[in-house]
This record gives structure tokens, C-alpha cells and sequence, in this order.
């Protein structure tokens, strides 16, 4: 492609990154090949502006999509994992920490407090699910195990009661229990 259609391109690239149509601007780097080493500029404004308003995912992703420096995006990426925390939204602060790239412990970090939030509203299967999930410890698998299990023999479903205690190897006094009531209903 001639230099002239390059740089033409990338004007116009610009020109929608600055409106702040990123899906346009990408298209338009899609179409025409462009290489990232001619958008950084561009992409930059975009990644600043964005970080001026708080828009800090958008930024991440801008920082990710067109490789602009690490610390950029890490940067960027913990100021939008933050607010998720603070929001209290810890199942999407784990989810989002992993897809970034950010650091085990922050993804730790949030899969636990999910855990909690999810054990602590009775949500043990989302609980469960969460503990598997982010290979959190095994106590905290256990406790979400014993919780549901718990939970099914209250509601007289003795079959998945016995089925989770074998699945997650739970002492035996608990299957014997669901056996016994399985035997008697």
C-alpha cells in the first residue's frame, strides 16, 4: 500500500479516536493494516483522556489493544479493578484482574471477598462455583460444601445432599446421614 494511503489512513484514524469512536478507529486500522508504531500518538490522547475522566477500562482496554507501554495499562487496569472493589462488585474485579494481566494476589483478593459476599447473602453455589473457580483454598471450598450440603438436607433433597458430601469428600458421618434419610423417605 503506498505511504500517502498509510498516512492517510492513519489521519483518519486519529481524527475518529479523537471523537472517541474507538470501534470506528479500530475498523479503520483493521482495513487498512495499519501498524500500531504509526497510532501511538493518537491512541495516547485517547488513553489520557480517558484517564482524566475516569474512564479507566476504556483506557486499559485502549493501552492493551494497541500494545502502548506495560505500566500503562497495569496502571489503568488497577484504577478500574479498584472501583469494582469499591463498588463492591468482586466477582467482575476478579474476572477483570485475571483477563488484564494484573498481579494473582489482586486477583486473590477479589475472588475472596466474592466468596464471602456470596456466603454471606446464601448464594453457596455461586460460593462453590467462585472457591473452584480461582483455586482458592480447599477450606474455603469445604465450607461452601458443608453450607449446601446443610442446606439440601433442610430442604429434604437427600440425594444431592449425599452427592455433594461424596463429591467433596466430606466426612463420612455426613453421607451416612443422607443415606439414612434416603433410606427412610
Amino acid at each position: 500500500m503506498a505511504e500517502g494511503n498509510l498516512a492517510e489512513a492513519a489521519k483518519l484514524f486519529a481524527a475518529k479516536m479523537g471523537l472517541g469512536a474507538y470501534q470506528e478507529a479500530a475498523k479503520i486500522k483493521s482495513d487498512f493494516g495499519l501498524p500500531n508504531d504509526m497510532l501511538i500518538g493518537a491512541v495516547r490522547l485517547a488513553y489520557d483522556l480517558n484517564m482524566k475522566k475516569g474512564d479507566f477500562s476504556l483506557a486499559a482496554d485502549l493501552a492493551k489493544r494497541y500494545d502502548l507501554p506495560e505500566d500503562l495499562r497495569l496502571e489503568a487496569a488497577e484504577r478500574s479493578f479498584f472501583r469494582k472493589i469499591d463498588s463492591e462488585f468482586y466477582r467482575a474485579a476478579a474476572d477483570y484482574a485475571r483477563e488484564m494481566g494484573l498481579s494473582q494476589d489482586l486477583v486473590r483478593q477479589a475472588a475472596i471477598q466474592a466468596f464471602n459476599k456470596s456466603m454471606s447473602f446464601g448464594l453457596i453455589k455461586n460460593a462453590a462455583e467462585i472457591a473452584k473457580e480461582f483455586e482458592l483454598p480447599e477450606e474455603m471450598r469445604r465450607q461452601a460444601a458443608i453450607k449446601s450440603y446443610d442446606q439440601h438436607m433442610k430442604a429434604g433433597l437427600y440425594r444431592k445432599a449425599y452427592k455433594i458430601a461424596e463429591e467433596h469428600k466430606l466426612p463420612d458421618e455426613l453421607k451416612e446421614a443422607a443415606e439414612r434419610k434416603i433410606k427412610t423417605s
